[in-house]
C-alpha cells in the first residue's frame, strides 16, 4: 500500500474511533491529523504536554486525544494488514481452486461463502488486536481506564457493521 493510501486508511479508521471516543473534538481532526502526518513526534510531544497547553481535567485530555488515536491506529495498520493479506491469500486460492472445479463441472452453482468467511476476524486476531492497543496505550502513558475505552474502541470498529 502506498504512502497516501495508508494515510487515507489511517485518517479515516482514526476518525470513526475518535467519534466514538471524543466526538467534541472532530472539528479539529482535520488540523490535527495533518500535523501528526507531518510530523508524528512532535504531534506526540505536544499531546504530551497537554496540561501546560490546555488548562488541566478531562477537557484538556479530550483535546489532545486524535494525535495518540491516530499512533494506535498506525501501529495496529500493519497487524491488520498481514490478517487481510492471510485473508486474501486463503480467499484467492480457494476462489482458484473453485474455478479449476468448474472447468471440469459445468453448471454448479456460485458460492462465495467461503470467501465473504475470510474476511472476517477471528476472536483470537480481534484479542490480539485489543491486547496491542491496550500496550500501545500503556507506553503512551494513558490511564489504564483509557487505554482499555480506546482498544475498545478500536476492537468496534472492526466488528460493527458499517453504515
Amino acid at each position: 500500500m502506498d504512502n497516501a493510501a495508508e494515510h487515507t486508511l489511517i485518517r479515516d479508521f482514526s476518525r470513526d474511533v475518535l467519534t466514538q471516543l471524543a466526538p467534541q473534538e472532530l472539528p479539529l481532526f482535520t488540523t490535527i491529523s495533518a500535523a501528526w502526518f507531518a510530523d508524528p513526534a512532535a504531534a506526540m510531544k505536544a499531546s504530551k504536554n497537554r496540561d501546560a497547553a490546555l488548562g488541566f481535567g478531562t477537557e484538556a485530555f479530550s483535546i489532545l486525544f486524535t494525535p495518540l488515536i491516530l499512533q494506535v491506529v498506525s501501529e495496529i495498520m500493519p497487524i491488520l494488514g498481514g490478517i487481510a493479506l492471510k485473508a486474501t491469500e486463503t480467499a484467492v486460492g480457494e476462489e482458484v481452486s473453485i474455478r479449476v472445479r468448474k472447468m471440469f463441472r459445468r453448471g454448479e452453482a456460485d458460492t462465495n461463502a467461503s470467501a465473504d468467511a475470510a474476511s472476517v476476524l477471528t476472536r483470537e486476531q480481534l484479542g490480539d488486536v485489543h491486547q496491542h492497543v491496550i500496550a500501545a496505550g500503556k507506553r503512551l502513558r494513558l490511564e489504564s481506564v483509557q487505554a482499555q475505552r480506546l482498544a475498545d474502541a478500536v476492537v468496534a470498529q472492526l466488528v460493527l457493521p458499517k453504515e
